[in-house]
């Protein structure tokens, strides 16, 4: 009788199969006399794709947040307020006016109500960074304006966050988006910085860095995509050192302790392009 000898390729196939078929048989074993072993790989699975989601959920619904409301969740501490009478956030400018051919404004205004030298100096970013310019609208100094200005406010573990976002379309030019982020312990009288919060949350390095790097590499994909249709599109740095965590300074927490880490493109330049890293 005649050998028929395959070809190598077709050898190589069968030796894969073969080892496939082996390394599954071993793993099936392994998980029959350990099933422990397979419940916290399915744990471990299942926190994964929850996370994902979770995450993947708050950035989708990120605009929703904005209600013009302070939610406090703290259970002791209080500080001195400059108004005992009302709350540590709330609406101290209010403006909505249409002005036909000329100005569209709805902006609501935040004020942090907390006796403190620091809390003043933020009070005072606020009111330049967002009401000189509804102001300056008001007054005529800008035509086909369209003007919003909202925000969120939370307290709980002690630290207050504000969240405070305006959208300016201003004649031609592309549509701007600010987002300014304030966060501030109640119980030290102190700025929060990031690292407060990695150690409140127990993050580590390593793990905020690798997120921000593949949720900003993400959406530089998708940029680049969009842009090799034909559209104009931001284009993200990835070598700034700005995405770097010694760097993040504009964060919040909200009423969930949902860490939110905000690149806020439009802060320094013309554009409403905004991501959102989440933890």
């Amino acid at each position: 009788m005649r050998k028929v000898k395959l070809p190598k390729s077709q050898l190589f196939c069968y030796i894969l199969i073969i080892i496939v078929c082996i390394i599954a048989i071993v793993e099936a074993l392994y998980y029959v006399m350990n099933p422990s072993a397979l419940e916290k790989k399915d744990v471990a699975n299942n926190t994964l794709d929850n996370n994902t989601i979770s995450n993947t959920n708050l950035i989708d619904n990120f605009d929703d947040i904005f209600q013009n409301t302070f939610e406090n969740n703290n259970t002791s501490e209080d500080a001195e307020k400059m108004d005992s009478d009302k709350d540590y956030v709330y609406t101290e400018y209010e403006k909505k006016e249409v002005n036909s051919g000329n100005y569209e404004i709805n902006v609501k205004i935040p004020i942090i109500n907390i006796n403190s030298e620091e809390i003043k100096s933020y009070n005072e970013e606020i009111k330049r960074i967002f009401q000189d310019k509804a102001d300056s609208i008001l007054n005529g100094g800008a035509n086909k304006s369209i003007y919003s200005v909202d925000y969120e406010a939370y307290l709980n573990n002690n630290i207050l966050s504000i969240v405070i976002r305006s959208t300016l379309k201003e004649g031609s030019d592309p549509q701007r988006v600010i987002i300014q982020t304030y966060c501030y312990n109640i119980k030290e009288m102190k700025k929060v910085n990031f690292s407060d919060i990695m150690q409140l949350k127990n993050l580590d390095t390593n793990t905020v860095q690798e997120r921000i790097k593949r949720q900003i590499q993400g959406k530089q994909e998708e940029a680049k995509a969009l842009q090799q249709l034909g559209y104009s599109v931001y284009m993200r740095d990835l070598r700034s050192d700005r995405y770097d965590v010694e760097n993040i300074t504009n964060f919040f927490i909200d009423e969930n302790n949902n860490v939110y880490v905000i690149y806020a493109y439009g802060n320094t330049t013309n554009t409403d392009v905004t991501d959102i890293v989440t933890f």
